[in-house]
């Protein structure tokens, strides 16, 4: 297995940490904020501040949508099955999908760099009202797919550039499915949650969500509205799971070491694709890579969040917060997370 070796260096002092994100919860307005770190797999400091809803606050054991970072754990699962046999980052995925626009120029080590060119359905006006106007409506992949290719156009002929997708997940999923056999939901339960004993983080495309959950809020259609229980099927395999902090805590250098990897697997997962501009900068395989840090900082359904991990000091931080009913910064933080590594790691700030 890939186990990176990381630089001795003194921990975190747990009072620097608490302090400096109750005061950047100020600073940038948070409703709540659930913060935690940890050096290797252990905790140095977690907390919940500020209000689930009114009267119920914050603790640190709340479930929370962790959108994008679910694609840390996919990128790892693309690498494990690859190691296993069932494809290899070159197939084309016509080899599975064999009608679908392109399918026979896309392999699935572009779909998981997002380089196969699908235009995002996301970035569609039209889907984005409709997903206002019935925030509880379950999309289908097949029909999310098909908002992508339905006029023949690409944003790139496929391996040329790299632009973030959603669509491109979707289709990842299901290639995986016809590949194994398997749902992502036992994909993810037995190759990745299963072996690291992550009994909090879980698939799920629907508004279901365990409870204690930590709730969410947003001003999107014009009134400030409890959205914890929107529906997330719009986002598709781009942001299926949620979990909590202490399981995220256990996943980064899980992650971050590429526990469930060989090293060659570990270093392919890390890489810089060839068409990534130039600079400390660049999306690998479902996640980004800059001043050391390894991250995905998603904002789904009134969650923001980060995760990041340090190789060199083998460190994990995450911060997820809500945002109250005047926001002050769209994705609180992401904003939280930047002014807190300045502190707690200087040497590796972030600017993104």
């Amino acid at each position: 297995m890939a186990l990176a070796q990381p630089v001795s260096s003194p921990e975190v002092s747990p009072t620097t940490f608490t302090d400096t994100v109750t005061a950047l919860r100020e600073k940038h307005g948070a409703r709540a904020v659930l913060a935690g770190v940890w050096q290797g797999e252990q905790e140095i400091a977690k907390l919940a501040l500020g209000p689930s809803m009114t009267g119920v606050p914050a603790t640190t054991d709340m479930t929370v949508r962790i959108g994008g970072i679910s694609q840390l754990f996919m990128g790892t699962l693309v690498m494990r099955l690859a190691e296993k046999g069932h494809f290899s980052l070159d197939d084309k995925i016509s080899k599975w999908l064999p009608d679908l626009f392109q399918a026979d120029q896309v392999t699935i080590g572009m779909l998981i760099r997002n380089m196969g060119g699908y235009r995002d359905h996301v970035r569609d006006e039209a889907f984005g009202e409709a997903v206002l106007a019935q925030p509880f409506r379950q999309f289908s992949p097949e029909e999310l797919v098909e908002l992508s290719v339905q006029d023949g156009q690409s944003n790139f002929p496929p391996g040329s550039s790299q632009q973030y997708s959603h669509t491109e997940f979707i289709i990842l999923r299901m290639v995986l499915e016809k590949a194994t056999g398997r749902s992502m939901p036992e994909l993810y339960q037995q190759e990745v949650l299963d072996p690291l004993g992550l009994t909090r983080t879980g698939y799920g495309t629907t508004p279901e969500l365990p409870s204690p959950v930590l709730h969410a809020f947003t001003s999107d259609r014009g009134v400030y509205e409890d959205c914890t229980f929107w529906n997330p099927s719009w986002a598709g395999d781009s942001g299926p799971l949620y979990s909590t902090l202490d399981d995220l805590g256990q996943w980064g250098p899980a992650f971050g070491r590429g526990q469930l990897l060989s090293n060659a697997s570990f270093q392919e997962l890390v890489k810089r694709p060839a068409t990534a501009p130039p600079g400390d900068f660049y999306f690998a395989c479902g996640f980004v890579v800059a001043g050391g840090w390894y991250f995905q900082n998603p904002n789904i359904n009134g969650y923001s969040g980060v995760m990041g991990y340090l190789p060199e000091r083998d460190l994990t931080v995450v911060v997820f917060a809500t945002q109250p009913e005047k926001p002050q910064v769209e994705h609180p933080a992401k904003e939280i997370f930047l002014d807190l590594v300045d502190v707690i790691t200087p040497n590796h700030p972030l600017r993104f």
